[in-house]
Order: C-alpha cells, then sequence, then structure tokens
C-alpha cells in the first residue's frame, strides 16, 4: 500500500525543446499512478523562448510548478534548483526527452520505498525502435570508465541480463528516482559524470544503486545535446571525477553495494 507522505517530485530540466517537454509530460499524465505524484517541477534552463506554466499545465492535471533560470546553467545546477522547489519525499531526475511507458513508476517506488539501504533506482531505457539504450553498464577498458551494455539489441528475452533486476554499479540521470535528502548533485560537473559521481556518493553511503528492468521508457537519445542545452566536455568532467576520488577512482566507480 502507497505511503501518501512519500510522494514522488519529477524534476525535468528543459533549455528549449517545448514540444519534447510536452509530449515527456503528457506521458507522465497517461501513464503514471496518480497516487503516487507530488508534482511536476519544470526548471527553464535559459530557453530562448521563455516556458509559460499555463503553456505546461494544458496536458497534465498532476500539479506542475515552474523554476526559471535565466542564464543557461549546468545541468547538475538546474536540476538542484528544481530539487529545492520540490516537496515530494522522493525526486525522480528525468531529461526532457524521455517518454514513460504503462506503469513505469511504481516497479521503481516499489523497490527504493521497500528498503533504506536503497540509494537509487533506475529502468531500463529503449530508443524509439524499441532497442536497448541502458540496460546498465559495461567496462570501457580504454577509459576505465564505463559504456552502455546491450546497446541497441533489440529487446526480447534473448537478451536476459538486461532483464534482471539488482544491485549495479551506476545508472544513467536520464531517469532515475532517489530520496530528497540524496538528491544533491555536484555542480562542477557541467554536463556528464554528474549522475555517476552520485552513485558514488550513495555508495560511499554503503547504499545500494538498483537497476530494475520491469520499469520501462523510452530516451531519444542525443535531443537535449543536441538542443545546445550544454557544451559537452567529456574529459574535463572525467579529469574532474578523477580528482574528486583519487587514486581509487576506478574502485569507488565499480563497487556494488549489495
Amino acid at each position: 500500500m502507497v505511503e501518501v507522505y512519500r510522494r514522488v517530485s519529477i524534476v525535468i530540466v528543459s533549455h528549449d525543446l517545448k514540444e519534447y517537454l510536452k509530449r515527456c509530460i503528457l506521458s507522465i499524465e497517461k501513464k503514471t499512478e496518480r497516487e503516487l505524484i507530488e508534482e511536476i517541477v519544470i526548471v527553464d534552463n535559459g530557453s530562448s523562448e521563455k516556458f509559460r506554466l499555463e503553456d505546461l499545465t494544458t496536458v497534465t492535471s498532476f500539479p506542475v510548478s515552474l523554476v526559471r533560470l535565466e542564464e543557461n546553467a549546468s545541468y547538475s545546477h538546474a536540476n538542484n534548483r528544481g530539487v529545492a522547489a520540490a516537496g515530494g519525499y522522493y525526486i525522480c531526475f528525468m531529461n526532457n526527452d524521455v517518454e514513460v511507458l504503462p506503469e513505469w513508476l511504481f516497479p521503481l517506488y516499489e523497490i527504493i520505498n521497500s528498503d533504506l539501504k536503497i540509494g537509487a533506482v533506475g529502468p531500463k531505457m529503449i530508443f524509439p525502435d524499441g532497442s536497448i539504450q541502458f540496460a546498465g553498464y559495461e567496462i570501457n577498458h580504454e577509459t576505465g570508465f564505463q559504456k552502455h551494455a546491450f546497446r541497441n539489441a533489440k529487446v526480447n528475452h534473448s537478451v536476459k541480463e538486461a532483464n534482471v533486476a539488482g544491485p549495479v554499479s551506476n545508472l544513467t540521470g536520464a531517469c532515475l528516482l532517489v530520496r530528497k535528502e540524496d538528491a544533491l548533485l555536484d555542480e562542477r560537473y557541467w554536463y556528464g559524470c554528474e549522475d555517476t559521481d552520485l552513485c558514488v556518493q550513495l555508495k560511499q553511503k554503503n547504499k545500494i544503486v538498483f537497476y530494475q528492468p520491469q520499469s520501462v521508457v523510452i530516451h531519444h537519445e542525443e535531443v537535449t545535446r543536441a538542443s545546445g542545452l550544454i557544451s559537452v566536455d567529456y574529459e574535463k568532467n572525467r579529469e574532474l571525477f578523477r580528482g574528486k576520488w583519487g587514486r581509487n577512482w576506478k574502485q569507488f566507480l565499480w563497487q556494488v553495494v549489495k
């Protein structure tokens, strides 16, 4: 039974891409278990054409609040502003180019709400054509960092590992459910590695990072980046990550808390 005082605030950062944002909100409206939602918090991250709250509320009956940033801030800063404005016990970080599928939230909620040791839980993500976008990570031996496992594989039972729920080393912030008390992102990351860093922070608290493939969402990957939301500098972010976590950064990155 859902404990109504532990509802979810969905935080969506958006720079322009109004139509994708509306599509995202509409999918939440049509396909989300209503009793779980506290609100949707939209962070207008310095859009060239400012979002109007009345435009966003026409596509959903959920409570919607709008946080407006005059300048295009870092993704982590914009998310933190959204979290600060949120009233939910849980925060679901969500990219504006995500579309949720039916009953996506309860499998995530059920896991994190069942055990205080669960720090974060994330879904399986698919491309619009149904192939896998995210189903966990595997090591990239060239960089020591990670890459998406099973990427572009067709979603079916032959990819058994992609359908196994359990603790993992890391999750992507495109759709990620955490407690509000754990939802602070390191604003030194411009775009990229802030979600990885958050997972390491949780593991340092001996909390479990959990993959739940029973929850599935569509991710139109690269749309946000192509919009000019951020100037992606992966190596700079990786350098920051390595410096922050020191000589044992790989150990922290690949650790799986169970």
